[in-house]
């Protein structure tokens, strides 16, 4: 997942369209547009507010956009995460049941 479909899928998780966000963020909608659709980079405060806002809007059932946001404005490649601990999750697993 890019950026831009991380951005989209956490605005539409909260429930919210372009228009409705605009306001939110204080950036336009076809700024929104544009994002989502990785033509143009948020500055990290946006990036940030952004992801503040969808969380809020959904109420802080689901945090995983605003967690893979903060994955990704630090560098941390998530497949690669989500790699990493399914493999350690997984000895754990075998281990616990005599294996290795």
């Amino acid at each position: 997942m890019n950026v831009g479909q991380l951005l989209r899928q956490a605005r539409k998780d909260a429930g919210l369209t372009q228009e409705d966000m605009s306001p939110l963020i204080n950036i336009s909608r076809s700024t929104i547009s544009k994002v989502e659709r990785n033509q143009m980079a948020l500055v990290t405060e946006d990036f940030i507010r952004w992801l503040k806002i969808a969380t809020h809007q959904i109420r802080l059932t689901n945090t995983a956009g605003m967690e893979a946001g903060m994955y990704l404005i630090n560098g941390v490649d998530i497949f690669m995460l989500v790699e990493s601990l399914t493999k350690v999750v997984g000895g754990f697993i075998s281990f616990m049941n005599g294996g290795l």
